[in-house]
């Protein structure tokens, strides 16, 4: 996914277009009885400004024409109960939600939702329609429309809440329904052409055009997980999980959610990208759930900083900071301060593609990773564990190795530390819960200045001290408040 260099071809086109004209101009100049009057005015109708603007739009039309169809309204409905005391006094309610009973019970009332859903995938005559979960929510009663005008029940399928999505299915033996064709949104470009297909505001079958204004965006609503396409295609409530497609008609994106300080839009949208979610809906058309691939790793980006200490190069890969105890990492021998290059030999570039694709690896799956250590580059083999739930994962910060974030002493930290000159190490920036670090009493703001008796300068030397988790128990010494503190395990003591 990378930016065109859309200024040099157009000023390449430019020139390209001002020779051509002069050398024409200087043709017809010098002998006129090869270019009749009549050959000249017909060039020029067909070089008008029109004719490229129509072909734009017959691009659209097309476009338009064949998603349409396999793009339906989806609507929700789902009982609730009146909150005690509200609107208890309209005597009009009772038309619209069931009256209370004689012992006081609480009243009920139906709430409808609506969205936007894709046909993906169709077997025999089951219809397969990804959409966003919070789309579905909690529903008792799922209804789609299609786009020549007929409502027929769905099912819920199966959810992928961590990536938003949700899968209905239903079905049409009397119809044949078209399904979506799949692009890849790794192959956008910003400033690509997008169109945004939905049910804004009930508004049905409704189509909106734009560019790719960003790729890779990060922090989506709740605990997505997904990066995401942001278009200034028009997105609004009731669009979410409709298809963003491109130029070709191909899907290359599911709209999610929009940024706007109202309920409009303003040229905010974002889409999950296709590429993410196609094991999500295969896992659940055939499995109805998804299982998640677990390395056992906490990784990020290299900061400039890090990387100039480790002797690594920003955007060169993605940087393990913890191992997890006994997973699949621990046992394939990756180490913390190790760099993955290349997952199966396609090359890693960011740590949130590297988490997204060994998420899509099935438990059990071999990866083969490539790992740059320092400036030994070599290869290991690790098979892929099941992810568990949140609260499985939270529990594991205490099997981290090393069990705490680590930031080299660059000048503006020293300085705001007020650190003595000949005061050397790392600075620890934050100790994770339950871990060996903090039983012995490691805190954010020291300077560890050795492990085990060996001196630590950078974060190469601490790493290197860490070594291949074989010591369990290492003995830090650290610089804190003025002070030397030798931080262990006490004779006896287990970690």
């Amino acid at each position: 996914m990378r930016n065109i260099p859309r200024r040099s071809v157009f000023f390449g086109l430019l020139l390209g277009s001002i020779a051509g004209y002069a050398l024409f101009v200087t043709v017809a100049w010098l002998r006129p009885s090869l270019m009749p009057v009549q050959q000249v005015l017909a060039q020029q109708s067909q070089s008008s400004p029109f004719t490229e603007a129509e072909k734009v739009q017959e691009a659209f039309r097309t476009v338009s024409a064949e998603v349409l169809p396999s793009v339906v309204e989806v609507t929700v409905k789902s009982d609730g109960i009146v909150p005690q005391g509200e609107d208890s006094d309209q005597p009009w309610n009772d038309f619209f939600q069931n009256p209370q009973d004689e012992k006081g019970n609480p009243k009920y009332f139906q709430s409808q939702g609506l969205g936007s859903g894709i046909i993906i995938e169709r077997r025999n005559d089951e219809y397969f329609v990804i959409t966003n979960a919070h789309v579905i929510g909690n529903s008792e009663e799922i209804y789609i429309r299609l786009n020549r005008g007929s409502t027929l029940p769905a099912e819920l399928a199966g959810k992928d809440e961590r990536k938003d999505l949700a899968l209905l299915k239903f079905s049409s033996p009397d119809m044949d329904l078209p399904v979506i064709r799949l692009g890849d949104s790794d192959k956008l470009y910003v400033g690509d052409w997008v169109l945004a297909f939905g049910s804004p505001f009930g508004y049905a079958q409704s189509v909106s055009s734009g560019i790719v204004s960003a790729l890779g965006r990060q922090d989506g609503p709740g605990d997505n997980i997904n990066d995401f396409i942001q278009t200034d295609a028009s997105i609004n409530q009731g669009n979410s999980g409709g298809a963003l497609v491109n130029i070709r008609g191909e899907l290359v994106g599911i709209n999610t959610f929009i940024t706007t300080p109202n309920s409009g839009s303003i040229g905010l949208g974002f889409a999950i990208p296709v590429n993410n979610i196609i094991t999500s809906f295969r896992q659940l058309i055939d499995n109805g759930e998804v299982r998640y691939g677990w390395l056992g790793v906490s990784l990020g980006e290299i900061a400039a900083e890090s990387a100039e200490s480790l002797g690594y190069k920003v955007n060169e890969g993605a940087m393990v900071y913890q191992v997890f105890e006994d997973s699949p990492a621990y046992e394939a021998g990756l180490q913390p301060g190790d760099l993955i290059t290349s997952l199966d030999g396609k090359p890693v570039v960011k740590s949130e593609r590297l988490i997204y694709r060994v998420g899509d690896k099935a438990p059990g799956d071999i990866a083969l990773f490539t790992v740059n250590r320092f400036g030994e580059v070599f290869q290991l083999e690790a098979e892929m564990g099941a992810r568990e739930g949140e609260e499985a994962v939270r529990a594991l910060h205490g099997r981290a190795v090393p069990g705490f974030v680590a930031a080299p002493l660059v000048p503006d930290l020293r300085e705001l530390m007020k650190l003595p000159d000949d005061i050397n190490g790392v600075a620890v920036a934050e100790v994770y819960p339950r871990t060996f670090a903090q039983s012995v009493d490691l805190r954010a703001g020291d300077i560890i200045i050795a492990v085990n008796n060996k001196t630590i300068v950078n974060l190469k030397d601490l790493y290197l001290a860490i070594g291949p988790l074989s010591e369990s128990s290492p003995a830090y010494t650290v610089f804190r408040n003025g002070e030397t503190l030798k931080l262990e395990n006490s004779p006896g003591e287990n970690s």
